[in-house]
């Protein structure tokens, strides 16, 4: 190997992948230097790329210790590196010690076991494994300490366990909805669905026998820009928008304030934007009543109130530090009150019955706009932006405009950023999904308008994280797999019990829809999602007509898929009269989405997931990919409030949460 593809390989730079049609692609040199140069390396330097190469390869040999040690809960093993002429002195002793438990252990290096070795010069290094027993260790992270005759190393020992949290998905099939909070026109709130209003959705779901809520992100976008409204395109994924929050569910909403409230409300539905919501007009209306909702704290709270808040910036500094420039304590009072309003929604659902109850969603990146960015600007690359790779519905490829994360500086501090950007989702949630889970692995990384590859990551401590942290916070995961997925990253997802995420829209092969029950049971399955059309849209090929409409198709294209999807719909129709539903093509689509539900429900599938949207019969997409400017994506509500949906489908929702547990 010469030493530009070592420094690859070693920076993790792919040489070949898997398309989508199972075609071997490989990516050229040009690509891969300007993969390097994205990480401050100039492939062009040979003696800095000898130097490089030493230091990833060679040099962690030369030390006893890493600085992370990964012990497997299943088969714990402490490892390890010491030169071969240490280990052959039988005196010789290894001792670990935890600092913040002040707990020791101690073996003779002879009890190692040889797992590997590497030569430097005339020196053999020996990769050393001891058994250690941690039984009364809880799953976490520790400073540690190693020792050896003159060697005193420190680390973080990483207790890890072999799967992820999932007592949610333990003896029982759950059924769940899904929804955008920014989708639900709000009762009494000022346009945008709001905490308040999921609380009330939360609780008319429970009683049809609904386990949880799956939201799109609720991250922070960026409130200087109306914009801004994507919620995967966030400013910062470790705090909240602070447009969710409900004035009226604040302790510091007087009476005076909620009459400027209720006149808001009243002004916003009166403009009658139809089933757009229209931020220019949220913000305008709602941002003042924020604003004295602080000034009420300032001036009114009690002595215990003004305690909660300063703790809540002392424990939450991490997080709040990825406020935008410029932020202060105004901005720090909106992020406890929705962090307040966060948790009171979960324990409203779980109090309600609810087995899991909100189920959060983590975006795969952030904007370069100041916030997080700017707050871990060390961690992310220059010049490189994520997406992926073409697909049959983008031929082109996709470039997201997010910045990439360094997958060498992710280390930094034990993985700080990324651990605390888990532990933010993972508050007061019963799941966690996280989006493009893939990139745990790799990521599809743009580098100029025609060029990209993949790049890799360190898997196994990303994956480590996530179980620890889904431990402490007794958070289940779902992992949003969903596209091109290396074969390994699923393997591993399988094995940590971390569920997978299926649309059934792409669930066919031989000439059929795959049969429910030869679904896999670990999974999160839903008809649609909010990429994708609604059913009822596509069931009447509107997507199609739209898809021309914004000339995203040409009139060939658009009469082929029209084609196309009637041999779907066939399919359809056909597993649906197996199952004993005498449907066909003339079949209303509510019809056909209801015997669709019902057969699905069945399946072995942890969770099944219906689509407010869906319940709601919607014709018009959320979100159409590949557009910007065209189309007002993520602005489209539902037709009526959450809980006149869900009380409307009532019997179908029981009957479905019948049919999931026999």
């Amino acid at each position: 190997m010469d030493v530009f593809s070592q420094a690859c390989f070693l920076m993790g730079v792919g040489y070949e992948y898997t398309s989508y049609d199972g075609q071997l692609m490989h990516f050229d040199d040009q690509v891969r230097r300007k993969a390097l140069a994205a990480m401050a390396i100039d492939a062009d330097d040979i003696p800095a790329l000898n130097t490089l190469n030493f230091e990833l390869d060679a040099q962690p040999w030369t030390r006893l210790v890493d600085d992370i040690v990964l012990v497997q809960q299943r088969a714990p093993v402490l490892t390890i590196k010491v030169k071969e002429s240490d280990f052959n002195d039988a005196s010789a002793n290894i001792s670990l010690m935890l600092n913040d438990q002040s707990k020791r252990w101690q073996w003779p290096l002879s009890q190692g076991a040889v797992s590997g070795d590497y030569i430097i010069g005339e020196q053999r290094y020996l990769r050393i494994e001891f058994a250690i027993d941690f039984k009364e260790l809880s799953v976490g992270f520790y400073d540690a300490t190693v020792k050896f005759a003159a060697q005193t190393c420190h680390t973080q020992l990483w207790w890890v366990p072999e799967h992820a949290y999932d007592v949610p998905f333990q003896n029982k099939k759950h059924l769940g909805i899904s929804c955008g909070l920014y989708t639900i026109a709000s009762e009494q709130g000022v346009g945008i669905g709001d905490f308040q209003d999921l609380a009330q959705t939360l609780q008319c779901a429970a009683k049809s026998g609904v386990d949880y809520v799956l939201l799109n992100p609720l991250h922070l976008l960026d409130t200087t820009d109306v914009t801004a409204v994507s919620p995967y395109s966030p400013v910062s994924r470790l705090l909240l928008h602070p447009l969710y929050i409900s004035v009226l569910l604040s302790d510091d909403c007087d009476d005076e304030l909620k009459e400027r409230h209720s006149s808001a409300h009243k002004q916003y539905r009166d403009a009658d934007y139809g089933h757009w919501l229209n931020y220019e007009a949220v913000y305008a209306l709602k941002w003042p009543l924020l604003k004295q909702l602080y000034r009420n704290f300032c001036d009114c709270a009690s002595a215990h109130r003004r305690e909660q808040f300063d703790h809540f910036k002392f424990q939450y500094a991490a997080a709040l530090a990825s406020l935008p420039t410029g932020s202060g304590d105004f901005e720090q009072y909106l992020q406890w009150q929705a962090w307040q309003q966060r948790k009171h929604c979960q324990e409203t659902a779980l109090r309600n019955g609810m087995k899991i109850g909100l189920i959060n969603d983590l975006a795969v990146g952030v904007t370069r706009s100041s916030g997080e960015f700017e707050n871990f600007a060390h961690q992310f690359t220059d010049g490189a932006e994520i997406g992926a790779p073409p697909d049959p519905f983008a031929r082109h490829g996709q470039n997201w405009g997010m910045p990439a994360l360094h997958p060498k500086r992710m280390a930094h501090k034990h993985f700080a950023y990324f651990r605390s950007l888990l532990a933010a989702n993972m508050q007061d949630v019963g799941a966690l999904r996280i989006d493009h889970v893939m990139a745990l692995r790799r990521v599809w990384w743009c580098l100029s308008e025609q060029q990209g590859c993949y790049v890799y990551y360190p898997f196994e401590h990303l994956l480590a994280a996530v179980k620890i942290l889904s431990h402490q916070y007794e958070c289940a995961i779902i992992g949003e797999d969903l596209g091109v997925v290396p074969h390994e990253v699923r393997d591993a997802l399988a094995e940590a019990n971390i569920a997978s995420n299926t649309v059934y829209y792409f669930c066919q092969q031989h000439d059929a829809f795959i049969e429910p029950d030869q679904l896999k049971q670990l999974t999160l399955l839903m008809i649609s999602n909010h990429d994708l059309p609604p059913f009822a849209s596509w069931w009447l090929g509107g997507d199609v007509d739209q898809g021309l409409t914004l000339n995203l198709l040409s009139e060939a294209q658009a009469r082929q898929l029209k084609d196309e999807r009637v041999v779907v719909q066939q399919r359809l129709i056909t597993l649906l009269n197996n199952h004993g539903y005498a449907v066909s093509l003339n079949t209303d689509s509510a019809e056909i989405y209801t015997a669709l539900c019902s057969v699905l429900a069945k399946s072995p599938c942890v969770l099944f997931t219906l689509q407010l949207d869906d319940l709601d019969a919607q014709q018009i997409a959320l979100n159409v990919p590949g557009t910007d400017k065209e189309y007002p994506n993520w602005r489209r509500q539902l037709s009526q409030h959450a809980k006149l949906i869900l009380s409307g489908h009532s019997e179908l929702l029981k009957e479905l949460s019948r049919h999931r547990n026999g």
